[in-house]
């Protein structure tokens, strides 16, 4: 089962329904496991008030995960919200 391709998959899906999300990857080194790591960084469009009062879309935070596994279960756990709001449930 290949990881990265499970994730695009979900991601095309996701972005089908209507919801614009973006995962940036930010590598760092750890000191104490002495080595590269990656960290990956979760971001929704929404639509927010900018400090003029305007409405805006913008990306907003939404979790980060040191592990595409751990991101893979949130972007299929994110799917099913999308699925059971479509249905009304």
């Amino acid at each position: 089962m290949n990881v990265n391709q499970n994730i695009n998959k979900l991601l095309f899906a996701i972005r089908y329904k209507g919801i614009d999300i973006k995962i940036d990857t930010i590598q760092f080194y750890s000191d104490k496991l002495e080595k590269y790591c990656n960290k990956y960084v979760v971001y929704i469009k929404e639509l927010t008030t900018n400090r003029k009062g305007e409405k805006v879309l913008k990306y907003v935070y939404q979790d980060d995960f040191f592990s595409k596994v751990q991101l893979l279960k949130y972007l299929a756990e994110k799917y099913k919200q999308i699925g059971s709001e479509a249905d009304g449930k």
